[in-house]
């Protein structure tokens, strides 16, 4: 019974420990010309009252105004990113170096709300109030800058990189009214984790009404189609360049037991270009029937897909980055979602729920697993045999007879 509740307690501060050190972190990016902040490891993770301190010490003895830009997410690993050029995605950030004292902080829990908890005058606004020349600075203590104005046909690289250049001219603004500026680029959500943002688009798209939607929504009788942009590669051309493509018509023929979509596009030279999808209903489950049929003008090129295309009836099937190839030829959607219907039609334009393409449970999900199911087995395995050792009863009497053991 002993051993039963110090493993209880055992497991219980594992968990415990396991859920602290779970908690969502995000990168902030500091600069000011003032002074620099004090300087911390490169894997030291900062807590919510500890940020909150430094941040009180720049407000009272500083006098400092705090201008915070705010992404939706935003990770260490953004900063490593490269643009489509191959140059540093935060080109304007590091120039900050060269003239400002500028302090990066990795890990640091919550810093919006510890900014909100602070006893300071603050106010938010988006940033399309500050996107023209003339936009006066609030007379306030902390002003918060929402940076989630994602643009069509914008990937998420592209929207970063039009940030970057955004935060460095508001700042340039900001200076000419305010000597002594203190600025963050921080985030409200961590982008490391994938799989909560995953779901939360797949459950807003099930149940958005495509007349609302600022993507590309199509529909027939018998299927639904969106997405939210189109982009064609000629691998055999030398530039290998990413061309937008724009929507021109939408069919769609089903049957009881097979499906046909045909989808039509151009790209920026006026080229047609029919992409045809024939699907097999059986089983409850409508499939993805390959080879995928991409006709350029007169050409036409046989396509895979690179994620199995199959949702059971009464679902749509989405993938956030759907690619059609077969290696000289590549056809890209950003956040595809299609549903058809074999059964009864639908009251409205609505898709149903979502069968995504990743699936629920990840790679580094079951490696997470794995390596804790084995290290809980290693340490069980370990206080066991420790709780299991047994000390000496009987030792020598220095005045008595010696204890004598008889060996045959």
């Amino acid at each position: 019974m002993g051993q039963l509740r110090s493993l209880l307690t055992l497991l219980s501060l594992f968990l415990g420990f396991t859920i602290i050190n779970s908690t969502e972190f995000v990168p902030v990016y500091m600069w000011s010309s003032a002074r620099a902040n004090a300087k911390v490891p490169g894997l030291h993770k900062i807590s919510e009252d500890s940020f909150r301190d430094g941040m009180l010490d720049w407000l009272n003895k500083d006098k400092a105004f705090i201008l915070v830009f705010s992404e939706e997410t935003l990770s260490p690993e953004d900063f490593a990113q490269y643009d489509r050029t191959g140059g540093i995605l935060y080109s304007n950030l590091a120039k900050l170096k060269q003239s400002q004292k500028v302090s990066y902080l990795p890990y640091v829990q919550n810093p919006i709300g510890a900014l909100k908890h602070l006893n300071a005058d603050i106010q938010e606004m988006p940033v399309e109030k500050l996107i023209n020349e003339n936009f006066n600075i609030p007379e306030t203590d902390i002003l918060i800058i929402n940076l989630i104005d994602a643009k069509d046909f914008e990937d998420r690289l592209d929207m970063l990189k039009r940030h970057d250049t955004v935060v460095s001219r508001i700042y340039e603004k900001v200076l000419q009214s305010r000597k002594n500026v203190l600025a963050l680029y921080t985030a409200q959500h961590t982008s490391w984790v994938g799989s909560e943002n995953v779901y939360q688009s797949r459950k807003i798209r099930a149940v958005s009404d495509g007349t609302e939607d600022s993507g590309h929504f199509h529909s027939t009788k018998n299927a639904y189609l969106y997405y939210s942009k189109a982009e064609y590669v000629d691998n055999t051309k030398p530039e290998k360049k990413r061309e937008q493509l724009t929507f021109a018509n939408f069919q769609s023929e089903v049957t009881n037991d097979s499906a046909k979509l045909q989808l039509s596009l151009t790209d920026p030279k006026n080229a047609k270009l029919e992409v045809t999808l024939n699907f097999n209903n059986s089983k409850g489950y409508y499939e993805l029937v390959e080879p995928v049929e991409l006709k350029i003008d007169t050409a036409t090129q046989s396509l895979t897909s690179t994620s199995d295309m199959y949702a059971p009836n009464y679902f749509s099937y989405h993938c956030g980055d759907q690619l059609f190839s077969n290696g000289n030829y590549s056809l890209f959607f950003k956040d595809f979602q299609v549903e058809l219907f074999f059964g009864p039609l639908p009251n409205n334009t609505k898709f149903s729920d979502a069968y995504d393409c990743v699936g629920f449970t990840s790679v580094p999900i079951w490696s997470g697993l794995f390596v804790t199911s084995i290290l809980l087995f290693i340490m069980t395995f370990g206080i066991t045999m420790m709780m299991d050792i047994r000390t000496m009863d009987r030792f020598d009497d220095a005045k008595g007879k010696t204890i004598t053991i008889n060996a045959e």
